[in-house]
């Protein structure tokens, strides 16, 4: 099988926020250590969201399993937060199994 997505360098260290208002959409913001918060993406859909933090946080593009699966970590009640170190999102990454088709490709029904 092959490796996990990477993190790009630096991400590691990042922590991504997710708060939903009470009202309207969640928000995606970065915390990096000695940088000010930087909001990566506004929306009401989960895997819009974890599409934004697998983009800002993996050193290439990711597939869209794999933010459907991250997409359940996130969900976030309303008027609260939720946080992802970049750490937490590394050893998460190390544990996901890309879908069979990426393992066995060309394989069709038969």
């Amino acid at each position: 099988m092959g490796a996990p997505p990477r993190l790009r360098a630096g991400a590691a260290a990042c922590v991504y926020r997710v708060a939903r208002p009470p009202r309207g959409p969640a928000s995606l913001a970065r915390e990096r250590p000695g940088w000010g918060a930087v909001e990566l993406a506004t929306s009401g859909s989960w895997n819009a969201l974890a599409r934004a933090l697998l983009e800002d946080a993996l050193a290439e593009r990711p597939g869209g399993k794999l933010a459907r699966d991250l997409a359940r970590f996130l969900v976030t009640p309303r008027g609260g937060e939720r946080t992802m170190s970049g750490e937490q999102l590394e050893a998460w990454l190390a544990t996901w199994q890309p879908p069979l088709s990426t393992i066995f490709p060309g394989r069709g029904k038969g």
